[in-house]
């Protein structure tokens, strides 16, 4: 096997998945109740969980184009992608919002952020369980 055959996505995925969800829990929870030290850790939380996704979906598309097409894995991979695609954009607006808007939060802006951060980790949760019905069920990216 040449290092190109490695599957790496299965390997970068559970640090992302894990800052992301857990960053976003943390900057909820500082938004309803100001636990100070919240604040800043759910946002560099956030921040890195959303950097490192970066290689995640490179990896992720490389594995996925050694898939064959119009087989179950390819579309459970083809839904895996998007929903993950979708998270990493939610996630980026909500960085952005929460980092623009830091010193002039509204109601209004509080909640269209509220409803960025909770669409994103639910996507997030479901992407990730697609992930794991395309390792653990399907073999993808672990066999050759």
């Amino acid at each position: 096997m040449s290092f190109f055959e490695i599957p790496f996505h299965p390997r970068l995925v559970h640090f992302p998945v894990a800052l992301l969800l857990l960053g976003g829990i943390a900057a909820l929870v500082y938004d309803r109740w100001r636990i100070g030290w919240l604040e800043r850790w759910g946002f560099i939380s956030m921040l890195a969980g959303w950097l490192l996704t970066i290689p995640a979906i490179v990896t992720g598309l490389a594995d996925k184009s050694r898939l064959e097409a119009g087989t179950p894995a390819d579309a459970t991979a083809n839904q895996h992608t998007t929903t993950m695609l979708a998270m990493w954009a939610l996630f980026g607006l909500a960085l952005y919002w929460q980092y623009r808007w830091r010193k002039a939060w509204t109601q209004q802006r509080r909640l269209v952020w509220w409803g960025m951060v909770l669409l994103a980790i639910a996507i997030l949760l479901l992407g990730s369980h697609l992930g794991g019905v395309l390792v653990y069920e399907m073999g993808a990216g672990v066999r050759p």
